[in-house]
């Protein structure tokens, strides 16, 4: 990650620079839909980018027969999520201060999360390479990256912040930000206002919009990027998870596992007629993911990997999402 990308989140740690805001409990909720058993007994896991630990420290709370790891590169939100953790008497979970792909730790890990972090990478494959080094045997790796698609419009309002905030400083560019009449909301992302329900303050809403806005390295990607960004690392298999869009989060489910459609999307369900649905299913698993793309347009999608026998952790979807895997 670079020193200017560091930087920016020293001036706007992320998601909340607020000590005692509310955990998010999203990631520990959605396990049972990833995972064929919830428990985690003895699991060493890793939130490569856990930034001020709202997500992390919910997830240790939600398993505390685990023991978790997060690491950032920002120590200013490494300090806040530590005081998160002390406040909600979390003590399975441990903070280290370092870049990826710089940081050598010292262990592998049963489970990596990555989310948001390795589109900010100039390097992504180098960033994606360290953590698939620090995967164990069995391990699991779960990424959720910008979406080229969705993120289309963001991209452009970016760029115009960024043309038009000359100093380089968070307060002009928060000014401009506010000047054009900008401002993200999580419901650009399927969730609620607050991913805990609550209202965002005035400190949450700048994180936000400074993340949106202001990063000076963002590389949105499609599914059908994943492959090659795989390419010769050490994974074993890799599968498409779920996708993000203003008009809700659904998990994908290629080969219509799951029976319940309220969560779960078959590329076919987005098309009308008989004819076309029948077109869909006779596509490959890349090219009924492209379909869904352009129906959807989502702003983020997930994507989960893994090395030896790990898939036989994840529940039927993922078996039915697997893509093809470039050695």
């Amino acid at each position: 990650m670079t020193t200017d990308v560091v930087q920016l989140y020293e001036n706007f740690p992320f998601p909340s620079p607020e000590d005692d805001s509310p955990l998010i409990d999203v990631v520990a909720e959605e396990l049972p839909f990833v995972l064929a058993d919830t428990r985690l007994t003895g699991w060493q896991i890793l939130d490569a980018g856990c930034g001020t630990g709202n997500i992390l420290v919910a997830l240790a709370r939600s398993h505390p027969e685990a023991h978790f790891t997060g690491v950032d590169a920002c120590a200013r939100s490494v300090e806040i999520a530590r005081r998160r953790a002390e406040h909600h008497q979390v003590t399975n979970v441990e903070f280290v201060h370092g870049r990826m792909p710089d940081l050598d730790l010292d262990h592998r890990f049963d489970l990596i999360l990555c989310f948001g972090v390795l589109h900010h990478l100039p390097d992504p494959r180098a960033g994606l390479r360290w953590l698939t080094t620090h995967l164990a045997d069995q391990g699991l790796l779960h990424l959720w990256l910008y979406h080229a698609l969705g993120e289309h419009s963001r991209m452009l309002d970016r760029e115009l912040v960024q043309l038009l905030s000359r100093t380089g400083s968070r307060g002009d560019g928060l000014e401009t930000i506010r000047s054009l009449g900008i401002r993200l909301s999580l419901s650009e992302y399927g969730f609620p206002t607050g991913w805990t329900g609550l209202e965002l303050s005035e400190a949450e809403q700048d994180a936000l919009d400074a993340d949106a806005y202001l990063n000076p390295v963002v590389q949105p990607m499609r599914f059908a990027d994943v492959p090659d960004l795989f390419a010769g690392l050490p994974v074993d298999w890799l599968a498409a998870d779920r996708v993000y869009t203003p008009g809700g989060t659904p998990f994908v489910d290629l080969a219509g596992a799951e029976p319940d459609r309220t969560r779960h999307i078959h590329p076919e369900e987005l098309v009308d007629t008989p004819t076309l649905r029948t077109r869909v299913r006779e596509l490959d698993s890349l090219d009924q993911l492209r379909a869904l793309e352009l129906r959807l347009r989502p702003t983020g999608f997930r994507v989960i990997a893994g090395r030896g026998r790990s898939l036989d952790r994840c529940v039927g979807r993922i078996h039915g999402n697997l893509l093809p895997l470039h050695r």
